[in-house]
């Protein structure tokens, strides 16, 4: 069989195993691109005996990267809502000068100080260390002695609450 009918076949199994495996359809075109990229610039042989299993696990470990930082991105985003306290009707474009700007993000800073301060003891630490000392949940319930779920709980209350106290 010709080299080019070799990688035609692999990819044509990739792909479906791939999807299979409960991959979208254009993830999974670039994940079998990255799987032959990686096994051609790891110096491997198609014509070698292992190339199609060394193929599939380098295919499955990059899909399940993607499948992490898919994850991380969106429990990124579910967790940037303190960041998003500076959007709506109050950061909108404004005459106000830099001046001014700082005594309302002073302001705005104490305001969330004050909510924090207000928190349950241990929801403000999960959140603490969370934002301010950037430790995963898992980290936060070790050191807690809670289960990750009850520090994913504390973290959402903790937003919760600075998101209601700005839209007073």
């Amino acid at each position: 069989m010709s080299p080019e009918a070799v990688v035609a076949d692999l990819r044509r199994e990739l792909i479906v195993w791939l999807t299979r495996k409960g991959g979208a359809a254009a993830d999974v075109e670039d994940v079998v691109q990255d799987a032959f990229l990686r096994f051609h610039r790891a110096g491997h042989q198609l014509d070698s005996p292992d190339a199609r299993p060394l193929l599939f696990v380098i295919a499955r470990n990059l899909q399940h990267d993607r499948w992490k930082a898919e994850s991380r991105e969106s429990r990124r985003r579910t967790d940037d809502d303190v960041h998003a306290l500076d959007a709506g009707p109050r950061a909108l474009a404004s005459e106000a000068s830099p001046a001014d700007d700082r005594l309302i993000q002073r302001q705005n800073l104490a305001a969330a100080a004050t909510v924090i301060r207000a928190l349950p003891p241990r929801c403000r630490d999960a959140f603490l260390l969370h934002r301010f000392e950037a430790l995963t949940y898992r980290q936060i319930a070790a050191r807690l002695g809670v289960s990750v779920s009850m520090v994913e709980k504390y973290v959402a209350e903790a937003l919760r609450q600075l998101k209601k106290s700005r839209e007073r």
